[in-house]
């Protein structure tokens, strides 16, 4: 189980805001921003790691830029719910090179997987040499992205 950090407060909480905008900022930018000293900023920063609130530091990467401009949702249905198919998925779904999230759903389907593809013809080449593959899979549904509203974030009431 995740061990919850015990009290975040409005600092702690200003001080991750300036982190997802900035991860390369110096605790002297965080200092200036926060308006406490570069020491208690670090402090912070590093009860926050230690504490596994700030699980590490990465470059966003702009997928589209690079050709990626498709994003598939595909809910997927297995034959049953035994502990051996569903290890047998998963150890297949993590070296899907296409796949760039799958979870663990309640409801109807059994997982939700996020696919990024060049366009249609590509994402059709990842159906037949990919996903079709995947053991254990008995339907499949794709619901192509034609606009993201919401890029994934954080939740607001986190920040406020």
């Amino acid at each position: 189980m995740t061990q919850e950090y015990p009290a975040i407060d409005r600092i702690d909480r200003r001080l991750i805001a300036l982190l997802l905008a900035n991860a390369r900022a110096t605790a002297f930018m965080l200092a200036d921003a926060i308006g406490r000293s570069a020491s208690a900023v670090g402090r912070r920063q590093r009860a926050l790691e230690e504490a596994g609130v700030i699980t590490g530091y990465e470059a966003r990467v702009d997928l589209a830029r690079l050709g990626y401009r498709t994003i598939v949702h595909i809910k997927m249905t297995l034959e049953s719910q035994r502990k051996d198919v569903l290890e047998a998925f998963e150890a297949a779904i993590v070296t899907s090179p296409s796949v760039v999230r799958c979870d663990l759903m309640s409801g109807n389907d059994d997982y939700l997987v996020t696919v990024r593809a060049r366009d249609l013809t590509h994402f059709a080449a990842i159906h037949r040499e990919e996903l079709s593959r995947l053991p254990g899979v008995t339907r499949m549904e794709s619901g192509f992205v034609l606009r993201e509203v919401v890029s994934p974030r954080l939740p607001l009431a986190l920040l406020d």
